[in-house]
């Protein structure tokens, strides 16, 4: 999705022209970079919007990815729990059958059958006793078995409906992924192309700056010329006033010696003609280093490892590498351990709770669930719950949290994304 650019170039080849004519073309030339700022103007500001409009389809895609990312963990842990399950009554069944075998062995070894227990008896009181114990000593263990494969067979066909559900899943997840990528690459080329845009509108300000400073400056050269002409003019006009008086003077008094030595001529004043000095200035740009100062030990050493990394690119394959790419546990854990602190690697609980960030918060104590009681690193999770988080960043204080989003590392509030914030607290 993205808009159309105007012909910058002829725009441009027009300016030129229109400056490169006449002075009396001045003033068409910057009527002519007028129109074409408030033209580009408008379009920058339809870019703009359209460009607000992307990033919040990509902030809602990625949010709605996040929660799908966490309920496929959840799956994973069921059908992991399930397939223990299941083995723990696959080895009661292989029990309950191996007691049946050995009692159907040692009646056999010991020459007992059903016949003679039953014929053995002294009486017939005796032969309902024994009927009565063979009947259900037989019915006990056929309704063990018959238990132990029932369980077993619910649970198969639970986990057989598990992983149908972590199929759907991993299908959504994907195609998640791939919508979000494609709005990932239409923000970037808006951006591209409304920084374009705005790199025109600086460039036409600017034309429209200096046909204003040659406008000024034929302003100023005509009024100068105007004012010399109008100078001579009264300059020759008292020197032919002046030889009519003296030429009278003689005619009235011949015998009068008359100075002949010509005048001074009065010094001519030169038009003054301000020059104006423009400077510009270019910028350089710099790569950022990569490698990282040392910014000292301690959470707070954490913290400013973190911002250390601000604008380094989000990855979903789950890297913490400095300067060139992290996910959203990676920057968390490598910046703890850039300040001298060893926390596990990953965020979530199906880790195991001693080797999880979310395990350990819950241990630690001064866990919460308000955003508002949060304090400078403090790590906060988001999910469906503490069993199934798909995101993790760190307060660092003042309403602000940094994290590792499908942006890259930056700062927002504490605040992102509330819908989904299941709690957070210290992890050391």
């Amino acid at each position: 999705m993205r808009l159309n650019k105007p012909g910058k170039a002829a725009i441009t080849a027009g300016l030129a022209f229109a400056l490169a004519m006449s002075p009396l073309s001045t003033t068409v030339a910057a009527a002519v970079t007028n129109d074409a700022i408030e033209s580009t103007s408008a379009e920058l500001e339809t870019a703009r919007a359209e460009l607000d409009a992307l990033t919040a389809q990509c902030d809602e895609k990625f949010a709605q990815l996040e929660d799908q990312q966490a309920e496929l963990e959840v799956t994973r842990t069921k059908i992991s729990e399930t397939e223990g399950e299941i083995e723990v009554k696959e080895k009661e069944l292989v029990e309950a059958r191996a007691v049946l075998s050995e009692s159907m062995a040692e009646n056999y070894k010991s020459g007992i059958n059903i016949l003679s227990f039953l014929f053995g008896s002294s009486s017939l009181d005796d032969l309902v006793s024994r009927v009565y114990y063979a009947d259900k000593v037989a019915e006990h263990q056929s309704d063990a078995i018959s238990t132990v494969l029932t369980i077993q067979e619910e649970l198969d066909s639970q986990k057989a409906t598990l992983e149908t559900e972590q199929k759907r899943q991993e299908e959504l997840v994907e195609e998640g992924k791939q919508i979000a990528s494609e709005l990932q690459s239409a923000v970037n080329d808006q951006q591209d192309y409304v920084n374009g845009l705005d790199e025109q509108l600086q460039e036409q300000i600017a034309a429209q700056i200096e046909a204003e400073r040659k406008a000024a400056e034929e302003q100023a050269r005509k009024e100068a010329e105007e004012k010399a002409r109008k100078e001579a003019e009264e300059k020759a006009r008292r020197e032919a006033e002046e030889r009519a008086a003296a030429e009278a003077t003689q005619q009235e008094e011949p015998e009068q010696v008359v100075d002949n030595t010509p005048a001074q001529a009065e010094p001519e004043v030169a038009p003054t003609t301000t020059t104006t000095t423009e400077s510009s200035s270019s910028s350089s740009s710099s790569s950022s280093s990569h490698a990282v100062p040392n910014l000292g030990q301690g959470v707070s050493a954490a913290i400013e490892y973190a911002k250390s990394q601000l604008g380094v690119s989000y990855s979903w394959s789950g890297s913490a590498i400095a300067n060139q790419e992290f996910d959203c546990s990676g920057l968390v854990w490598w910046s703890f351990k850039q300040a001298g602190i060893s926390i596990p690697r990953g965020q979530r609980l199906s880790n195991g709770r001693g080797n999880s960030m979310i395990g350990w918060c819950l241990d630690n104590g001064g866990w919460t669930t308000s955003q508002a009681n949060l304090k400078a690193g403090d790590l906060m999770f988001w999910g469906s719950s503490t069993s199934s988080t798909g995101h993790v960043g760190m307060c660092i204080g003042g309403g602000l949290m940094i994290h590792s989003s499908w942006g890259g590392v930056e700062i927002c509030s504490v605040y992102y994304n509330s819908g989904s914030f299941v709690g957070g607290g210290p992890i050391v």
